[in-house]
């Protein structure tokens, strides 16, 4: 592995690590909301591009059906939305 990348590594860890006993030494309260935050974030790495559209979608219309069925030609991802029919018309 390149140096460069192990120190990148090394320092990121060394902050996570630096992060988490300021979130400790502050309280509990502190602590879970520190955690909270961290779990959102990595929940965030882990979503496609697939999936936020997926996601927005759903938030918009609602149900499978009404994804598929979408009318919303204006909508920057309406080429791009899930749960098309095999081909357009």
């Amino acid at each position: 592995m390149n140096k460069t990348v192990q120190e990148a590594g090394a320092n990121a860890l060394k902050l996570w690590r630096e992060s988490r006993a300021a979130a400790k030494a502050k309280g509990t309260v502190a602590f879970a909301e520190w955690e909270a935050t961290e779990a959102r974030k990595k929940a965030l790495k882990k979503t496609t591009p697939i999936m936020a559209i997926k996601n927005f979608c759903n938030n918009c219309v609602g149900t499978r059906d009404d994804i598929t069925n979408c009318t919303s030609y204006d909508c920057s991802l309406y080429i791009y939305r899930p749960y098309q029919k095999g081909s357009e018309e």
